[in-house]
């Protein structure tokens, strides 16, 4: 399964895509019940935009699923969409991972991201 995840600060819009393309279940649930979503769907593939509150939602789907943050800048096809809704944005993620079609962007060990963490506390 594909799940394209389209974020917000509160919320997510999660559509579930079968191998074949066709959408399997669409979702619209709270950001502290993806642990829920995640278990339920471990094993399969997932895609979420990089944002200003991504992190903690790529570190608790990333226990269950291969999760891909995707770099919406680079991935115009969904920024430039006539119809823009949080389903329809959900949807296109779930398809494109399918299709191996989004440019990544780099999340660093969680190693290294402790690191981060400690110089930006610091500074």
């Amino acid at each position: 399964m594909y799940l394209g995840i389209d974020t917000h600060k509160r919320y997510s819009q999660v559509a579930v895509v079968n191998g074949d393309g066709n959408l399997q279940d669409e979702i619209r649930l709270p950001n502290d019940r993806l642990d829920e979503l995640a278990e339920q769907y471990a094993g399969s593939e997932a895609a979420i935009e990089a944002s200003g509150n991504y992190r903690p939602i790529y570190e608790m789907l990333d226990e269950h699923l291969d999760v891909t943050l995707v770099n919406p800048s680079k991935n115009r096809i969904i920024a430039d969409a006539t119809v823009k809704t949080d389903r329809v944005d959900a949807k296109r993620l779930a398809q494109m991972l399918r299709a191996d079609m989004l440019a990544e962007s780099y999340v660093p060990p969680d190693e290294i991201r402790t690191l981060r963490d400690l110089v930006r506390t610091r500074k």
